[in-house]
């Protein structure tokens, strides 16, 4: 009896878990077409002005709402929608008051070309209710993608003591003015701003645009509150809402423990101390039909003499490298059988749809859930690029350095400015233009070889390339408990998702409700955003290695 009861609550607990994923889902396809990227344009020149910050289109002839710290009546804007339609909107009203910097913070701008526009239904902030589910779609300025990232959240405070409603829906620069939705797919609030904790975010009620809906159709920064008012009106759904609270199907509860464990912790010597780093654990089969154990985690995380800090008796050895993917494959070399695994004949693979609810199995078989964010997509290098210290004058030919850092690996080989570069690795340069293309498929502490003439003698060096240094910024965005990844960038097929991944997790599996892997976690990208490398990218590097 009691068997048949745990089995019956685990299976109500996952239909309640599927209920609430199409809830979001559904939400997600009415507000997700109205979700806008914008930054200020100058119309004559045709050029981007400014930064990046997000918006969301609340009427089909093209009224904008967005915080009012991103906007300036008067001035053009681009925006940019999730199906790849553009336009130029202009700023309308704002409303900042000095007194109280960075509050109210409401901001509306309009769209100026003809058209009818993708866009979302308001909804009303009175009604909310503590511990609502709430959506952001939105776009982080790190990440510097056309499409937004979703994140899944709560409702924590309804109103604070500044008036701002407080969501657990992450947020990060360039999301500012984006949109807020509830279950329904309305939008409640837009994004303000952001406090260190994770849980800090910032939004302005929509009742307030509600409230000031004519007086903000003028091109005025507002000093106070606008003395002509709107009625907001009563929220059709709060009885709904109040009603819908209760239902345990909006307040599941997730699983915290995996059935069966596919994640092991490896400690190894990274510089001489020791780190730890996550891995996941897959079983295959030999042509014999003999198991064998591999296990997949981050490369540029994985040190010397690696072992499994939890089976001491499973001795490792590296099978394999991919570094495009920072991964690393490998083997349990004694035979030691870990307990549980992926089978590689059973990994399916799985859609992938913003909206998805998605588990993270960590150390232990800890489970941490979370949603997925959006399309896979590829990142350039930025904070992983090369760092030579020397510059070529723009197009010159021949290539003549221009600028030289002396502490760099270019000014410490003695190359200064004037000087021309000949061959880089051995192949010549033909012009200034070609270099930087070449380099970039250099990683840090790679070396390369130059070959120069300076003052009438040729010289020839090895130099090892550095690492580029980021700016430190006191920025709560970038106070990240457990911090970035280090290697975070520069990958040709990557997903995101808003689960609770510190830099020490990556190597850790991602799954799905119905417990397909659906990737492996490669990176804490930035406070709102963890990137997994898709289901096939890492078959494809345990199947390339023989």
């Amino acid at each position: 009896m009691v068997l048949l009861l745990i089995g019956f609550n685990g299976y109500a607990q996952k239909k309640r878990l599927q209920q609430f994923e199409e809830i979001v889902s559904k939400a997600v396809q009415k507000s997700y077409p109205a979700s806008v990227r914008m930054w200020s344009f100058d119309v004559k020149l045709d050029q981007r002005t400014g930064n990046q910050f997000s918006g969301v289109v609340v009427t089909a002839d093209g009224y904008i709402l967005t915080a009012a710290h991103t906007t300036v009546p008067g001035k053009h804007y681009k925006v940019f929608f999730p199906d790849g339609k553009e336009c130029i909107a202009i700023g309308l009203g704002r409303i900042d008051n000095p007194t109280t910097p960075g509050m109210p913070d409401v901001g509306m701008m309009k769209i100026t070309d003809k058209g009818v526009w993708p866009f979302a239904e308001m909804g009303y902030s009175h009604s909310l209710v503590a511990g609502q589910t709430c959506i952001s779609i939105a776009y982080p300025e790190s990440l510097d993608q056309k499409l937004p990232t979703l994140r899944l959240g709560r409702i924590a405070e309804v109103k604070n003591q500044y008036g701002f409603i407080r969501s657990t829906c992450k947020m990060e620069p360039g999301d500012s003015g984006g949109p807020l939705f509830d279950y329904h797919g309305r939008v409640i609030g837009l994004h303000s701003a952001i406090d260190v904790g994770e849980d800090q975010n910032f939004e302005i009620p929509i009742d307030l645009y509600r409230n000031y809906w004519t007086a903000l159709q003028q091109q005025t920064t507002y000093l106070d509150f606008p003395k002509q008012k709107d009625s907001i009106g009563e929220d059709p759904l709060a009885k709904t809402l109040q009603k819908e609270s209760k239902q345990q199907k909006l307040h599941p509860k997730f699983d915290v423990q995996a059935d069966k464990l596919s994640c092991v912790a490896i400690t190894s010597t990274v510089q001489v101390a020791q780190q730890q780093i996550l891995a996941t654990l897959f079983n295959q089969k030999d042509e014999n039909g003999a198991k064998r154990q591999l296990l997949v985690t981050k490369l540029s995380m994985l040190g010397d003499n690696p072992k499994l800090i939890a089976y001491p008796n499973g001795k490792l050895s590296l099978v394999a490298k991919d570094r495009e993917n920072d991964l690393a494959l490998l083997a349990i070399s004694n035979s030691a059988e870990l307990p549980g695994g992926l089978n590689l004949w059973e990994v399916e693979r799985a859609d992938k749809k913003m909206g998805k609810l998605i588990y993270i199995e960590k150390e232990s078989g800890k489970l941490v859930p979370g949603a997925y964010g959006g399309e896979i997509f590829t990142l350039p290098k930025n904070s992983s690029r090369p760092y030579l210290g020397a510059m070529l004058k723009f197009n010159s030919k021949p290539a003549l350095f221009s600028l030289i850092n002396p502490e760099s690996p270019a000014g410490k080989a003695g190359i200064k400015v004037g000087d021309e570069l000949l061959a880089f690795n051995g192949v010549a340069v033909e012009k200034a233009n070609d270099f930087a293309p070449a380099l970039l498929k250099y990683w840090p502490e790679d070396e390369i070889v130059l070959t120069w003439k300076s003052d009438g003698t040729t010289f020839t060096k090895p130099l090892v390339l550095a690492k580029v240094k980021m700016g430190v910024s006191n920025h709560p965005a970038e106070q990240i408990k457990g911090g970035k990844s280090e290697r975070r960038d520069r990958f040709e097929k990557v997903f995101a998702h808003d689960a609770d991944v510190k830099a020490a997790d990556c190597g850790s599996p991602v799954f799905d409700l119905k417990g397909r892997f659906i990737g492996l976690n490669i990176a804490r990208f930035s406070r709102t955003t963890a990137l997994a490398l898709p289901t096939e990218v890492i078959l494809q590097f345990i199947k390339s290695v023989k």
